[in-house]
């Protein structure tokens, strides 16, 4: 029973008569991380990405992928991250992860080619000889993002070819995506989602097309759930392009009021030459030339102040959230880069807002 994970007195210890205090009201969090809804309300099952016909991508991950905070990439994960990927989810969001969590982010080739941190270059640090004087500076894990595939329906013929579905279309669940406090409102959240969809060179602002990620494992949607209450976060979806989808799904909250979660959703539209490619990368055409069309950028980079985390198998009973001390973002750090407007002439489909 849920409740009995709470009891933590004897059961032989004298009754307690003194009055209790009156309770005070229960406020929710700004971002709540998520808990697995019960069983009567869960859509059906959907199996680890390990257990699914996906395969493992085959390819090098690229080394760093820019973001508009001059001193922060995103990059795939590593061994060496572990431990700080820990602290930063304990800290961020207190659930009792088992160990397997964050090992198959290493383990499982399919978690890890869709897990991203982001890492803070010459972070200063205390010098190890104060004496000394000199100057230290070290790198720093500041945030991350993990996701795994679920099967999605067919998507419809006009959005995706025929000759393209040698692989079954897949959606992007987020399952953690978190960031330290002082680098919030930079941009730097939607730089680690964007790290798995779009192919941007380091140092390009502009999303251009989807990325060889994408091509390989088919990727045509992306979803999260976010409490329904929260209208912070659904705005910060909807500002970038995913739709809230009708109903509730009821009690995925179960320690908040109300209970319920919205579900938010993102197709990933392909250009023409993204298709082209895709099928070249997979084997299916021989190699054929491609155009280059730009992604129009949707700018909003000023919100991104919250975290989503959804919690594993059989630990439902160990999640909240605690605040954050208020902190602010270290001194004399570069004015951030003008947003570069994209090349909208040369897209010939409408963009999605």
């Amino acid at each position: 029973m849920l409740g009995m994970a709470y009891q933590f007195f004897s059961k032989n210890s004298p009754r307690d008569t003194r009055p209790l205090p009156a309770p005070r009201p229960v406020l929710p969090p700004i971002h709540p991380p998520p808990v697995e809804p019960p069983q009567s309300v869960q859509s059906p099952q959907v199996k680890p990405a390990s257990e699914e016909s996906f395969e493992p991508y085959p390819y090098p991950l690229p080394t760093a992928y820019a973001t508009p905070y001059p001193q922060i990439t995103i990059e795939p994960i590593s061994t060496a991250h572990l431990p700080s990927l820990t602290r930063t989810i304990t800290l961020l969001l207190p659930i009792r992860y088992p160990n397997s969590f964050y090992t198959t982010t290493i383990t499982d080739p399919i978690i890890s080619s869709l897990s991203r941190v982001a890492i803070y270059h010459n972070h200063p640090a205390p010098a190890s000889n104060p004496a000394s004087g000199a100057p230290a500076s070290r790198d720093q894990l500041v945030g991350g993002i993990r996701c795994r595939l679920e099967k999605a329906p067919t998507p419809k013929e006009q959005d995706a070819p025929q000759s393209s579905q040698a692989r079954e279309p897949a959606n992007l669940y987020i399952q953690t995506l978190h960031l330290l406090s002082p680098y919030r409102g930079r941009g730097v959240a939607t730089s680690l989602l964007d790290g798995l969809l779009f192919s941007s060179p380091p140092g390009c602002k502009p999303r251009t097309h989807v990325s060889r990620l994408v091509k390989h494992y088919n990727i045509r949607s992306v979803s999260a759930h976010v409490h329904e209450a929260n209208e912070e976060a659904l705005q910060w979806y909807a500002s970038r392009g995913f739709c809230v989808e009708e109903g509730v799904v009821e009690g995925y909250y179960r320690k908040l009021k109300p209970s319920g979660a919205k579900v938010v959703r993102m197709d990933v539209h392909w250009h023409d030459d993204d298709e082209q490619s895709a099928l070249l990368l997979n084997g299916i055409i021989p190699q054929s030339p491609a155009r280059s069309i730009s992604k129009k950028d949707d700018g909003n980079n000023d919100d991104d102040d919250w975290e989503k985390v959804e919690a594993e198998d059989g630990e439902e009973d160990d999640h909240g959230v605690r605040p954050l001390s208020e902190s602010h973002v270290p001194e004399n750090e570069e004015t951030l880069p003008k947003k570069r407007k994209a090349d909208e002439h040369n897209d010939p489909r409408p963009q999605q807002k």
